[in-house]
């Protein structure tokens, strides 16, 4: 099955044979979803085929992929909230913040994003309320960057303009997160995605970084096993559907934390999780990760989250997570 990470390398092939591509990111719209509105024309007109996420599941490691052209393993912005050896602490890359606080870090945005930006020449759409970020800056390196307002706005420019477009759209993903993906609100929010996008006629690739499953359930850690934090040597990183643990004794918390969770989720050595790590990766993966079962959460008392409120959230293994699309019209 074609991954996500194959996907910069369709693009160049699709861009080399039209004057004119748009390539639409929708946040959160993964496979299940596509099956879920499989009737919609604007769907029906594309020619769909399934693509595996990357591992892990999340917009940091897709959205990096998508505007340098490697992959997880070899950039290693691998979640929301992963240590940087730079800053020397666990960061929001696509905040530029710290994990803890909304202190903005102190270091160039292209230490963070070192790479040619491969949408360096095109043209990005971009939200209004993240066209201007530090991340941004460096991921979007000499492209224009053209915010808008609404999913409509942006087709509507997206059908206009010459060239390789790129868009994104995290509106599905927001609506998941507040409402779960099983809501009304997530449905309408897809079919107004869909109907804007059924009024561009132009060449397009559609994909999605994951989809999302509904959560109701979190776990925390350190009420199974107190212990735990003794052995933390770091800020979590992660989310609470893939929380990433930096420990002194990896064995001895994998062990003792399975053995207390029980079948509410897996826990394993990390890299495990990985088929390789480039050295990127290596620097910033930590020692251990915790994946939650279907519905369920976890996290710790000692590190509160906003996250303890999502009714809808992606990060893990599981099919409504990790699965997604690729859509073309010629």
């Amino acid at each position: 099955m074609l991954g996500f990470a194959d996907l910069p390398a369709r693009i160049d092939a699709l861009a080399a044979e039209q004057d004119q591509l748009g390539v639409v990111l929708l946040d959160a719209f993964g496979w299940a979803f596509v099956q879920r509105h499989a009737d919609h024309p604007f769907l029906k007109g594309l020619e769909i085929e399934p693509m595996r996420s990357q591992f892990p599941s999340t917009t940091t490691a897709h959205l990096t992929t998508l505007y340098s052209g490697l992959p997880v393993t070899e950039h290693g912005l691998y979640e929301w909230r992963c240590f940087e050896p730079v800053v020397g602490d666990v960061i929001r890359p696509l905040r530029f913040a710290y994990a803890d606080r909304d202190e903005p870090l102190t270091i160039a945005p292209a230490e963070l994003f070192p790479w040619p930006s491969r949408c360096a020449g095109a043209t990005v759409l971009q939200p209004a309320q993240i066209a201007d970020t530090p991340y941004g800056s460096a991921a979007f390196a000499g492209a224009t960057i053209i915010p808008f307002e609404t999913i409509e706005e942006g087709a509507a420019r997206l059908g206009a303009l010459p060239g390789l477009t790129f868009l994104y759209w995290d509106a599905i993903d927001a609506t998941g997160h507040r409402e779960g993906p099983s809501s009304q609100a997530f449905v309408d929010a897809s079919l107004r995605a869909l109907d804007a996008l059924a009024t561009v006629k132009t060449p397009l690739l559609v994909t999605a970084d994951h989809g999302q499953l509904d959560v109701h359930t979190t776990d925390h850690l350190d009420l199974f096993w107190p212990e735990v934090t003794r052995h933390l040597t770091r800020p979590p990183a992660g989310s609470a559907r893939d929380l990433f643990l930096h420990v002194d004794d990896p064995d001895t918390v994998v062990r003792e934390l399975q053995a207390r969770l029980e079948h509410r989720a897996e826990v394993r050595l990390a890299h495990e999780l990985f088929e390789q790590l480039g050295p990127r990766l290596r620097d910033r993966l930590a020692d251990v990760c915790v994946l939650p079962a279907p519905g369920r959460m976890v996290g710790l008392t000692s590190a509160p989250s906003p996250e303890r409120r999502f009714k809808g959230h992606h990060g893990g293994l599981t099919p409504e997570e990790s699965e997604t699309w690729i859509g073309i019209q010629a």
